[in-house]
């Protein structure tokens, strides 16, 4: 009889202990003073060449050796060789990369490490495993161990997170639209459900045109968004009680949220083509001023309202996050990272030239390189007024150092570290907003566990979630139909899943 082994990725949500941590002390820093390994060896002052492979979420990739990658190469004593692959290709051309072992120094993965075809590689030693050696850099270990665990695989890091809040899930919205509407901001669902209808039908940008609409939503990487599952009191992805694994579509308040976005649908309030549109589209229709609502993250807010001012100069944009709706105020808490940069033994052969590469992005979190990627180049990006960093173009510096440097680079929060600056208001609502939302925020109980038929099947097992919900959605099936296509999961493998998820943490616990 086979039996199956159940394993955990980390050890860091759902009330499960970090006993045997994967970074155990690693959130204490060194004592003043106390340096990283050298990044080059003491017989070469030559500079490390370093080639990389990032997902990137920009409109236009910047010329090799413009000014702001120059600071870095300097400061750090490296030559840099990136390639930047748009994020809406990179999760399907990783895989191909990863299967021909051709890659570069360092690769990012495809947002959390828990792709089937990731585990088996990571567990095959294609990846150098980190878990020991970071410790002894005093940025890249001064992260929350929750953040470390929740992107291990067996207990064992195979790459530096990024960094980012765990619950940062908003609608940014015209709130110039809103204001000539004589609405005021949403605090519940019906309150957004009035906004869109009213964005939809009441001409909100005066032109005397019916030519807006209110929400734009697409399906991203097999993620529908909007979702208002979670709003209705719906699992954020599965559930855990007593011992039982449930998959959030699989319950009843799920459904709700679905008749609630298909009731967008219906009333033309939603862009009609979500189930196709790309995510060029999708936003250029929000900047564009064709649609008025857009899913975001806190981190972008600011690129989006620069991107819609250049169009429209007296457009104002603002954003909510938690909305009450029938299960409360509820917002999805996620894994405290974007994904993770890895470090292939193809092509980093040593351990020396590992600790070489881990000393680049550690050297990234000092001051210099914080006030560099996270404000830009001063004069031009930003200027310092009594003291405090003033962002002179957000587009530019989107465009030539937020995109191409800042988010796909930085691992460790900046936040404390760079130059404070004197910011703007939806700055320092994006820093409220943020912690606010960390008692609202709702743990998936299934990210930090493994199952086998999930990392075999999970791709086929999310495809038919997701053909489902567009069918829903557009009124190709009714409630009976959704029931069916939520029966065909389970016993496609979600039911198999569910199993294993809870022997995996009923293994954790004990």
């Amino acid at each position: 009889m086979n039996r199956k082994t159940y394993k955990t990725i980390g050890l860091g949500l759902v009330g499960l202990t970090l006993a045997g941590s994967v970074l155990a002390g690693c959130g204490s820093k060194e004592e003043p003073g106390a340096e990283a390994p050298a990044q080059n060896s003491e017989a070469s002052n030559q500079p490390l060449h370093i080639k990389m492979t990032l997902n990137f979420d920009g409109k236009e990739v910047p010329q090799e050796g413009n000014e702001v990658e120059k600071a870095i190469e300097q400061y750090t004593n490296t030559e840099l060789d990136l390639t930047h692959i748009a994020s809406s290709d990179f999760c399907t051309k990783l895989p191909v990369m990863i299967a021909s072992g051709e890659m570069p120094q360092v690769i990012a993965s495809c947002g959390a490490p828990n792709q089937s075809y990731l585990i088996s590689a990571a567990q095959g030693g294609t990846f150098w495993d980190i878990t020991e050696l970071i410790k002894e850099y005093k940025n890249l270990s001064s992260m929350p161990e929750l953040v470390y665990g929740n992107v291990s695989i067996d207990g064992k890091l195979y790459g530096i997170p990024r960094f980012r809040p765990v619950s940062r899930y908003t609608f940014a919205y015209r709130a110039d639209w809103l204001e000539n509407l004589g609405l005021k901001e949403p605090k519940t669902l019906d309150d957004l459900y009035a906004m869109l209808k009213a964005f939809t039908e009441n001409d909100p940008d005066k032109n005397g045109k019916n030519d807006t609409v209110g929400f734009t939503a697409i399906i991203n990487n097999n993620t529908l968004a909007p979702d208002f599952g979670l709003a209705h009191g719906a699992p954020n992805n599965w559930n855990s009680v007593d011992g039982k694994f449930v998959k959030a579509e699989a319950t009843p308040e799920y459904l709700e949220g679905l008749k609630f976005l298909k009731k967008l649908y219906d009333e033309g309030l939603m862009n009609q083509d979500f189930a196709s549109v790309s995510q060029a589209k999708s936003e250029g229709d929000f900047e564009n001023g064709k649609a008025g609502v857009i899913s975001a993250t806190t981190n972008n807010v600011l690129a989006f309202q620069s991107r819609v001012q250049k169009v429209n100069p007296d457009a104002k944009l603002d954003f909510v996050s938690v909305l009450e709706g029938p299960g409360g105020k509820r917002v999805v808490a996620d894994r405290g990272s974007n994904g993770i940069l890895m470090f292939p033994k193809a092509s980093v052969k040593t351990e020396a030239e590992l600790k070489q590469l881990l000393s680049f992005f550690d050297k990234l979190a000092e001051k210099e390189m914080a006030d560099l990627l996270e404000w830009g180049i001063q004069g031009k990006h930003y200027e310092l007024k009594d003291g405090k960093a003033v962002r002179l173009n957000q587009e530019t510096y989107d465009n030539e150092v937020s995109f191409p440097y800042n988010k796909p680079l930085v691992t460790v929060p900046l936040t404390a570290i760079k130059t404070q600056g004197d910011l703007d208001p939806i700055s320092e609502k994006v820093i409220e907003v943020e912690k606010a939302n960390e008692q609202f925020a709702v743990k998936d109980p299934s990210m930090v566990l493994l199952s086998d038929t999930w990392a075999q099947k999970g791709a086929e097992l999310t495809q038919i979630l997701v053909d489902a919900k567009v069918k829903f959605i557009m009124g190709k099936i009714d409630e009976a139909g959704w029931n069916k296509e939520i029966e065909k999961f389970k016993k496609a493998g979600g039911d198999t899943v569910a199993e294993e998820y809870a022997a995996a943490a009923a293994s954790v616990q004990q």
